[in-house]
């Protein structure tokens, strides 16, 4: 196995690795400019009816991002108020959620706000699917190399006898 050749490869997915972070920084930025203006919105709004009932989270583990919605949904007397978290699901093969989805839990005042963050998060999944399967992919590379190594060891040892 040539050495020069592993190191190559273990670059390669160390780069993509950076691809990943800078895609995880990218969602933060959007979500954070999202939550900065339902912030402002709900500063000046009076009571919790109109207070917005849609959260977006990022994560990253590993080299997975899920960058997701989530409805809020509220039950009880007003005084003695619970909240329960509802998954939206989304189009696994646009890697997006739709607007009639979302539109189910925002308010009217934050719907194109959450369709502006939403149109950059499907970008950033996107990209970060191509990535995660280069990194895979670059992986079976490395396993393919290194298989190929023991064939030549054997190969030498048969030789020698």
């Amino acid at each position: 196995m040539n050495k020069d050749e592993l190191a190559l490869y273990e670059d390669a997915i160390q780069g993509l690795e950076r691809c990943i972070e800078v895609l995880y920084g990218q969602a933060m930025v959007a979500a954070d400019e999202y939550m900065s203006f339902v912030d402002r919105v709900e500063a000046k709004a009076t009571g919790w009816e109109s207070r917005s009932t849609l959260q977006l989270s990022c994560t990253r583990k590993g080299n997975h991002l899920d960058l997701k919605w989530t409805g809020i949904r509220w039950f009880g007397q007003k005084n003695n108020r619970q909240s329960i978290r509802v998954r939206i699901a989304i189009n696994e093969e646009s890697m997006t959620y739709a607007k009639d989805r979302l539109n189910t839990f925002a308010k009217e005042w934050e719907i194109d706000e959450v369709m502006k963050t939403e149109k950059k998060l499907q970008s950033i999944r996107r990209k970060s699917k191509h990535i995660v399967k280069a990194i895979i992919n670059t992986r079976n590379a490395i396993r393919v190399l290194k298989a190929q190594k023991g064939d030549e060891v054997e190969a030498e040892e048969e030789a020698v006898d």
